[in-house]
């Protein structure tokens, strides 16, 4: 008989598993004796062993914000003079949230928990060169902790974000090969089975200085990474496929000719030599000798190189055919041999053909693969869809710098990638965050796809303002769209400036202090301007008759003033066909609690 190894797939187990037992004895002894010195430091020690070893493991750093919301509380307050009310009949609004994005990401707890369906954003790749800061200091790659402070920072907002999504929100996250595999396994701890894939961005050639160091011996980098998460673990994140152009596919090599209720089927090559204008051009360039005929097998070819076949294909698109697989006919027709029928399908139409053998094959028409393509140049013409290599985004890099009318000395992204990402993975009415906003590329992309597909996707940009960036870039953006700064064509926006403050934790009146905020919290929310609308708000108990309800059609109330109400005021909102809404309590109720 066989004698069974002693074989463990994971032998650090038993050696952890002996470890802690023997230190489990230990913790019982010194209870025993009384020990607590000897006791504090065994719990210690058992505490560390246990701690998971698999996945990123990085050494915890603090941050100033930290220390801040231990005693202050953050608000956002609102900056009354950069509101922008470009649709004048809209009262929905966007919002650019400004000051530290922890505590922006803190209050969007309050006011969008489990209601983004897209967050991209592009964070500081931390590549030594002055582009990430923590505690106010720039990290350079001679710090020895440069890459656990990026992920602890990065760790904190991480977490948040993963709330503020929709059970099957998506997260897209721009990086490059400095952090991309640190970020990589903190998003799968974050996100366990979220990871759909990464997307691989062709954003720059090898010209320049690069052909020296490419010479040299060096692989240049060309690309850069999108991570793509999704947080109930769904992979089908592309709600909309890209397409790019590709060339002409040679077994699109027939054609249908109508007779009766059927059609016969030709070489589309026979079809095209009775086009002398055709047959002449493809002479002239060289395709076919003078008085030969086409061939078919060179139909890809006519295509990719003459205007008038590919004008005569693509107006013929519905007849132009290749043979497909096997089909089975459930009705018992009396079909002809070798002609090609349509057939109906509950609402789908299909073209048959039956064979000598009784077989029926199904054609596919060329005009299925035609449309317009998603490339820098898009074209009309055959197609195929998009995967993870998304290429000559390098094309789009040298207008970068004037798209918004704003420059961005560092890491400013294009806007065709922004919004193509958007596009594939957003439906029509869905919020946006973006809380790295930087240049504001992610509003530009929003407010673009809305004017192309009459959507109403909303955007919340979350940035901070060190060196006046807020203003001088990202709103700058906002407010040369609105304006069409560019293409003498507005793109109207309507946007509320939110700038972060703070409240003492042990202030004497906090809760009045707090009340004075609930109201950008409302709006924020609700994506609304109590100035601009039919909308109000009602906090205090002295505010309710007061009101004027003249054209207000809702009301915004704290809950506990609601529940003060009597018959009498409320009949008379009733009468005014006013709606109550209730202000959620835990807008400041956690703060509350642990101020009472």
């Amino acid at each position: 008989m066989e004698e069974k190894l002693d074989f463990e797939e994971r032998p650090e187990n038993n050696e952890r598993k002996r470890s802690l037992e023997y230190i489990s004895k230990l913790i019982e002894n010194a209870r025993k004796l009384n020990k607590q010195d000897d006791l504090i430091n065994l719990l210690e020690i058992q505490k560390l062993i246990n701690r998971k070893k698999y996945g990123l493991v990085w050494e915890e750093h603090e941050e100033i914000v930290d220390h801040e919301m231990a005693k202050q509380i953050p608000v956002f307050t609102e900056d009354i003079k950069k509101k922008m009310n470009g649709v004048k009949n809209d009262s929905h609004y966007n919002f650019l949230l400004v000051g530290d994005n922890l505590h922006s990401l803190h209050l969007l707890q309050k006011t969008h928990y489990e209601r983004i369906n897209v967050v991209y954003i592009d964070p500081p790749y931390n590549t030594g060169s002055k582009d990430f800061k923590y505690n106010d200091e720039y990290i350079d790659n001679n710090d020895r902790y440069v890459h656990s402070k990026w992920i602890s920072f990065m760790y904190r907002r991480l977490k948040i974000a993963k709330q503020l999504l929709t059970h099957d929100g998506v997260m897209l996250i721009s990086i490059d090969n400095n952090e991309y595999a640190n970020l990589k396994l903190l998003m799968d701890q974050i996100f366990p089975n979220g990871y759909v894939t990464t997307i691989h961005v062709e954003m720059s050639t090898v010209q320049g200085m690069k052909v020296r160091s490419a010479k040299n011996g060096n692989i240049v980098k060309n690309a850069e990474y999108i991570l793509v998460y999704s947080k109930d673990g769904h992979h089908n994140v592309m709600k909309h496929p890209l397409y790019n152009r590709t060339n002409y596919d040679h077994h699109y090599n027939q054609f249908l000719i109508k007779e009766n209720n059927y059609y016969n089927c030709r070489p589309i090559s026979e079809v095209l030599q009775k086009h002398q204008d055709i047959t002449r051009q493809l002479e002239a360039l060289g395709l076919v000798n003078k008085g030969h005929s086409l061939s078919n097998s060179k139909i890809g070819i006519y295509y990719d190189s003459s205007e008038l076949v590919r004008e005569f294909i693509n107006k013929n698109a519905d007849l132009v055919v290749r043979d497909h697989t096997s089909v089975t006919i459930k009705n018992n027709v009396d079909y002809l041999e070798g002609k090609v029928y349509p057939y109906f399908n509950g609402k789908r139409k299909y073209l048959i053909q039956k064979n000598k053998d009784g077989i029926y094959t199904q054609k596919i028409s060329f005009s299925t693969k035609l449309g317009k393509s998603d490339d820098f140049k898009p074209e009309y013409g055959p197609l195929k869809i998009r995967g993870d290599w998304w290429k000559d985004f390098y094309l789009d890099m040298g207008n970068v710098n004037k798209e918004g009318g704003v420059k961005l000395s560092n890491g400013k992204k294009p806007l065709r990638l922004i919004k193509q990402l958007l596009k594939a993975t957003s439906d029509k009415n869905d919020i946006i965050l973006d809380f790295f906003a930087g240049s504001g590329t992610t509003g530009q992309a929003v407010e673009d796809l809305n004017k192309e597909d009459g959507g109403h996707r909303s955007f919340i940009l979350a940035t901070n303002n060190e060196g006046n960036i807020a203003e001088k870039i990202t709103y700058k953006r906002m407010l040369n769209i609105n304006d069409g700064y560019a293409s003498h064509e507005s793109t109207p926006i309507n946007l509320k400036y939110l700038k972060t403050d703070h409240v003492d934790k042990n202030s004497d009146t906090l809760e009045t202090d707090l009340l004075k905020y609930v109201k950008t919290l409302v709006e924020l929310q609700h994506g609304i301007d109590f100035e601009n609308s039919s909308f109000r708000i009602v906090t205090k108990r002295n505010q309710i008759a007061r009101l004027d309800l003249k054209n207000v059609t809702s009301v915004y109330m704290r809950g506990r003033v609601h529940r003060m109400m009597i018959p009498f005021e409320q009949e008379r909102y009733e009468l005014a066909n006013v709606k109550i809404i209730d202000i959620p309590e835990e807008f400041f109720g956690e703060e509350l609690r642990e101020w009472i």
